[in-house]
């Protein structure tokens, strides 16, 4: 990119940062410029390219012109986050219509944040649906939403937190390093890695406190990219890191067979179709990389689901059978 035109493209993105509209058809422009509108268009095509999602195009009629020119800006959050919500809402031929109930069933501390216009538009959308959806599992923890402010901060920017956690001790966490928010099994987690460069999975439901290190210092992004290849394969709560995955090969008898045949959606990420027996039956494969990772899923499924291999996690589950019936 040739310097006169590097200080133009500058020059046009100090301009929107400033709150200002562009277009290429704009006279005085194109001479403060020294370009002809073609050029501009072009300088204006590469900017939205690049910030394609920053940018509002809107068509108007401006200094008089018998045609409506294409304007471009810089979106707005206070107003045009609004204005997209709400035509999303009233144009999606419902397509968000379920979320939207979800949100107001669960959640209605955000809908007092939005917009008065588009709480009106979220009202309509929802009385439209009233009859349509039935909501019975709440994807929102009573959840410490108070932390969620802090934690977004952290993860964003790549901040150091303290975080008081309780499961079955009280732990003091001092200077976590803050990777992840993750929302698996129906829960929010935080994914950190601790002082001692251990990975922790903490519920966020079960953190008491989170506080502010008395230096707010960043780590690099490498320690966020040491843990890529965990969070590409993670399949629940239970997934470990830094531990070699072992395959399962399971079988689900006729009864359930429709759930687990080729091209049905995978109960985990891992899961692979084998084949299909004579008898109707399912192979699959699923890998883990620790028992606890798939054994509740086979327990759901019993008696329909069977652990043809290893060894190692038949025994597991055998033992956890022997012991759900000594309590009878």
């Amino acid at each position: 990119m040739s310097g006169v035109k590097t200080d133009n493209m500058f020059l046009l993105l100090e301009k929107l940062c400033n709150g200002e509209e562009i277009y290429p058809q704009n006279e005085e422009l194109q001479e403060e410029l020294n370009v002809s509108w073609r050029t501009l268009e072009r300088y204006i095509k590469t900017i939205t390219d690049i910030f394609s999602g920053a940018i509002v195009c809107e068509k108007k009629l401006i200094d008089g012109r018998q045609k409506k020119l294409t304007t471009y800006r810089f979106a707005r959050k206070d107003s045009d986050t609004a204005k997209i919500l709400k035509y999303l809402i009233e144009n999606d031929d419902n397509n968000i219509g379920w979320v939207l109930t979800l949100i107001y069933e669960n959640d209605m501390e955000t809908i007092r944040k939005f917009a008065p216009s588009v709480k009106q538009a979220v009202s309509n959308s929802i009385a439209r649906d009233k009859e349509v959806f039935l909501i019975k599992t709440n994807p929102f923890e009573d959840a410490r939403y108070q932390f969620f402010p802090s934690l977004h901060t952290a993860v964003r920017l790549r901040e150091y937190r303290t975080i008081v956690y309780e499961y079955d001790k009280v732990e003091t966490l001092k200077n976590v390093k803050c990777l992840k928010l993750v929302f698996i099994d129906h829960n929010w987690y935080l994914a950190c890695e601790t002082v001692e460069e251990r990975l922790r999975l903490l519920r966020l439901s079960f953190i008491k406190e989170v506080i502010y290190p008395e230096s707010r210092f960043t780590y690099q992004a490498h320690i966020l990219q040491k843990y890529q290849s965990y969070f590409d394969a993670m399949q629940n709560a239970m997934t470990l890191a830094g531990i070699l995955p072992q395959k399962a090969i399971l079988r689900a008898n006729k009864n359930v067979r429709q759930y687990f045949k080729e091209g049905m959606k995978p109960f985990f990420q891992s899961q692979q179709f084998i084949k299909e027996n004579d008898d109707g039956s399912i192979v699959f494969s699923v890998h883990f990389t620790q028992p606890l990772e798939i054994l509740p899923f086979v327990k759901r499924w019993l008696p329909d689901i069977e652990i043809l291999e290893p060894e190692k996690l038949k025994s597991a589950f055998a033992d956890d059978l022997q012991k759900a019936l000594s309590l009878i």
